[in-house]
């Protein structure tokens, strides 16, 4: 249960490390005159893994920008604009991951590589799904617990009782 409430963090850790990692050696080969062809374009595509992964742990997490002071001015309960707001979040996410599904898949039929050294293009655009699918499986996860549990608001503590 540990691993399913923190794959995002241990994977954003992970890709920290490594992006930390990179960069010091893009700093570094400058310095000795080590050649790293690869520093520059590895960092970007560790920068886009982190981004995705992080929307998704942001999502976990309800830390998303929100235009609450809407809600505040709508004759609706706030649990239903908070269901339709994730609902609407998740049809974006679900829209992200097919299209990063469909263009994961055109790298790997082309075998196209990245720019800078010959490694697999797949592989970085495989962080758009998986991010994606992760960030999709926290919003549906918090759209059932809201659906099942009536005292799950979180947005009941920053805009006090509900109207």
């Amino acid at each position: 249960m540990w691993f399913h409430k923190n794959i995002e963090g241990v994977l954003l850790a992970l890709l920290a490390v490594l992006l930390v990692t990179d960069v010091f050696l893009g700093i570094l080969s400058r310095y000795i005159h080590l050649e790293v062809i690869f520093a520059t374009e590895l960092g970007k595509y560790l920068f886009i893994w982190l981004s995705c992964i992080g929307v998704s742990a942001a999502a976990r997490d309800n830390q998303h920008i929100r235009l609450s002071f809407l809600v505040e001015k709508l004759p609706i309960p706030r649990r239903i604009t908070w269901i339709f707001s994730q609902l609407l979040f998740l049809l974006m996410t679900l829209f992200l991951f097919y299209f990063g599904i469909l263009l994961t898949s055109m790298h790997y039929t082309m075998n196209k590589t990245a720019m800078g050294f010959n490694y697999p293009m797949f592989v970085f655009t495989l962080a758009i799904p998986v991010g994606f699918a992760l960030c999709s499986y926290r919003l549906v996860v918090d759209i059932i617990k809201l659906i099942n549990k009536p005292d799950h608001e979180p947005w009941k503590s920053s805009l006090g009782p509900d109207t």
